[in-house]
């Protein structure tokens, strides 16, 4: 890469160049701005005497020395490995193009027996046209198979699974192996209706229920109980002297037995008020004796212990309380458990019958009633519901692996349905016969390309270089009608609208030498990265749709050269190279140009002695996307700096001239040239003439004598305070508001 021009020397405005110090080396890519006759043309001449390594006819004495990133030097003077650079600039179209005959000298010449060799590569791409057309038309088929299944897939996904079942983010991706996993044998996986309904209660099921507490049995033995009822029952009291009208009348003998206590140490009946007989106390004691009064306590006891088993029972949860799944089976083994607890309480009932019949017939023996002990069963069925209790544990759990569980089934369900509905397996094979056809045909088309290359290789590049200028030439104009052909005679001819073109515009002469140019960098005798690309001014006479159709192609053609060197006059043309940077550049309004990374910006001028001076960007024209501010600026400080801006003399007339032509079309907008709209510029007379010698006479004389000629730096100071006055008169607020702009 290119860094520095270490020297120049006498090679016109080039007199004595040395590249001053502190002027940040170039980059990969460099834009350098500067006005006619500044020397950018001189400066891409310096780089095309090293393209071709040898010395200009116009500077045989002249002497250049670049430095290259490696610090070493190619030096004009002693000419060694050519250095891969290309230019454009007039010469470059002077050498190449004869615009007055519309021809062009050929990239290569075309020979006779290439022809053959075109025919056959045209007939070739013809037959790739074919294939690749069959291919196509293949491909889409295949897509529109492909789509079907992805749009089922999605469908499916989302209104079966996704959305009724509200799985968030569900979707063809997550569906399509499930898909996969059914296709073999649909009809295992689809599930009957009252499966489904289960399955799907199961997953939607998003009530978690708590843990159930199994159940104990904790119910008297039914048994015992009888047994010790049967014993006391069996049992017969002996009195000491037994009155028989009690014996014989148990209500009556009741009656006594709880009366007999009221009437302790009385001798009154608490029933008539009459006086007991003296003998009734120790008569009715010698009925009631001891063991009855034993019998008596047992019975009411066992008569407790009977009460108490009725109040006995097993309590159970709700059946809301237990899933919906097993809530029936619950209902089945609570119901069946009370009908136990049911006979239960009958046997307890009749014990209790039992007792107080005995409690009567204290003297008589009495048959325990028969009875059907549930105990067992109702074992069985506490082990029953403590089993459902056991299983609605287990549930909760495992709750949401259920849940899984039930996803799933319900995937493989629908997914079942989709491949049975879509015939899903044969519409993949027939996407697999497509796909086997078209890498069949990609096998075709691999050969013929092969073939097409040795062909093209075969076939001179002269008419592909015509077709890639054309390419460019019909993207720069957005039209067809200006070509390059091969003429017979081996020569590119350039026609408009099939005829041989004439009177050509220098704009469309740009267009095709600047097309030509990167046809030539493209045919393929270097790699564009290993080629240094100089452009000079290559939008001469071109208007701004083609400015920027230039800044496109450059942008898009040439980036990817090794080094880039641009060279303009345009400001507007500037502004896209500048803007192009800032791209690449971050921070480039803030960062010193020695920290860009892969952008120079530089200015070319000439300076008080005549000769050309290269340096660093002004930051004006950095900050300034006007040239119209920039002009304003330049003026503005040199009326400030006075005589001591030396380097402004050379410029300053065309400066002048610049400036008031944007101002005066800007605020006097008619069709008419400067010196028309002079007189309501510079109502003086004398101030007048002195203005429109000075930028007149001064910007316009291209001569060697003006070349040397520097104004007058009184007569510079005086023209531009005319011109800075006529602006304030104008309009004192517009010129204020330009000041504060560029101070």
């Amino acid at each position: 890469m290119i860094r520095t021009i270490q020297h120049v020397k006498a090679f016109g405005v080039f007199a004595d160049f040395r590249w001053p110090s502190g002027l940040p080396e170039f980059k990969q890519f460099n834009l350098i701005y500067g006005w006619n006759y500044s020397g950018k043309t001189t400066l891409s001449r310096v780089f095309r005497c090293f393209e071709r390594q040898q010395l200009h006819a116009d500077f045989p004495a002249a002497e250049g020395r670049l430095k290259i990133a490696d610090a070493s030097y190619y030096d004009l003077s002693n000419p060694h490995e050519a250095l891969l650079i290309r230019v454009f600039n007039t010469d470059f179209v002077r050498d190449n193009l004869r615009f007055e005959s519309g021809s062009a000298v050929p990239i290569l010449v075309l020979g006779a027996e290439e022809i053959a060799k075109q025919e056959a590569l045209k007939e070739t791409k013809a037959q790739r046209e074919v294939l690749l057309s069959n291919r196509a038309l293949t491909e889409r088929e295949r897509e529109s198979k492909r789509t079907t299944i992805e749009r089922a897939l999605s469908n499916c996904a989302r209104d079966m699974i996704k959305t009724p079942l509200a799985v968030p983010g569900y979707d063809k991706t997550r569906f399509e192996p499930r898909v996969k996993e059914v296709m073999n044998a649909p009809d295992s996986f689809r599930l009957e209706e009252d499966s489904l309904r289960l399955v799907l209660s199961l997953y939607q099921s998003t009530d978690k229920k708590p843990f159930l507490s199994p159940k104990k049995d904790t119910l008297s033995s039914l048994e015992h109980v009888r047994q010790n009822v049967a014993t006391l029952l069996r049992r017969v009291v002996t009195a000491n002297v037994p009155l028989r009208r009690l014996k014989d009348n148990p209500k009556l003998e009741s009656w006594v037995k709880d009366g007999r206590p009221l009437h302790e140490g009385g001798d009154c009946c608490q029933f008539c008020g009459q006086r007991l007989p003296a003998d009734l106390m120790t008569s009715l004691a010698g009925h009631f004796s001891a063991d009855y009064e034993d019998l008596t306590t047992e019975l009411a006891a066992i008569g407790e212990t009977v009460r108490v088993a009725r109040t006995q029972t097993i309590i159970l949860d709700n059946k809301a309380e237990f899933y919906a799944e097993l809530s029936e089976r619950f209902t089945a083994e609570k119901t069946l458990l009370d009908d136990l607890l049911e006979a239960r309480m009958t046997a307890l009932d009749s014990l209790a019958r039992a007792i107080t019949a005995k409690q009567t017939k204290a003297f008589t023996i009495l048959e325990c009633p028969p009875m059907n002990d549930p105990s067992t069963k109702i074992t069985a069925a506490i082990q029953a519901i403590n089993e459902l209790i056991s299983e609605h544990n287990t549930r909760t759990a495992e709750f949401e692996t259920k849940r899984k569980e039930a996803l799933a089934k319900l995937e493989r369900h629908y997914a079942a349905a989709l491949v049975l509905e879509l015939d899903y397996s044969a519409v993949l094979q027939q996407i697999t016969r497509l796909e086997a056809l078209i890498t069949n045909l990609t096998e075709q088309l691999l050969e013929l390309n092969s073939k097409v290359c040795e062909l093209e290789k075969d076939v001179s590049e002269a008419s592909i270089g015509a077709d890639q200028i054309n390419e460019l030439l019909a993207a720069y104009f957005g039209r067809n009608d200006l070509r390059i052909v091969v003429s017979p005679e081996d020569q590119f001819q350039i026609v408009r609208e099939g005829l041989p073109a004439t009177n050509l515009s220098e704009g469309e002469r740009t267009a095709i030498a600047f097309a030509y140019f990167i046809t030539r960098l493209r045919d393929g005798r270097h790699l564009l990265a290993d080629t240094r690309v100089v452009i000079d001014d290559p939008i001469s006479s071109l208007d701004s749709n083609h400015i920027f159709n230039t800044y496109a192609l450059i942008k898009t053609q040439l980036a990817g050269c090794k080094q880039l060197f641009i060279a303009t006059h345009s400001f507007e043309f500037y502004n896209l190279i500048r803007d192009w940077a800032s791209e690449d550049e971050k921070g480039w309004k803030t960062q010193p140009q020695s920290n860009w990374k892969r952008w120079g910006v530089y200015l070319v001028k000439r300076t008080a002695s005549g000769a050309a001076a290269l340096e660093e960007i002004p930051k004006e024209l950095l900050r300034f996307k006007s040239e119209y501010h920039y002009l304003f600026s330049t003026l503005f400080h040199f009326d400030k700096a006075g005589s001591d801006d030396f380097d402004r003399l050379l410029s300053l007339p065309n400066v002048v001239r610049r400036f008031m032509e944007a101002f005066a079309g800007v605020m006097i907008p008619v069709s008419a040239g400067l010196h028309v709209k002079m007189p309501r510029l510079f109502p003086e007379e004398i101030e007048r003439e002195r203005v429109w010698k000075f930028v007149n006479d001064y910007s316009h004389n291209t001569s060697m004598t003006r070349s040397l000629t520097i104004p007058d730096t009184s007569e510079c100071r005086a023209v531009v305070q005319s011109c800075l006055k006529a602006v304030r008169e104008w309009d004192a607020d517009y010129f204020r508001e330009l000041v504060e702009e560029v101070q």
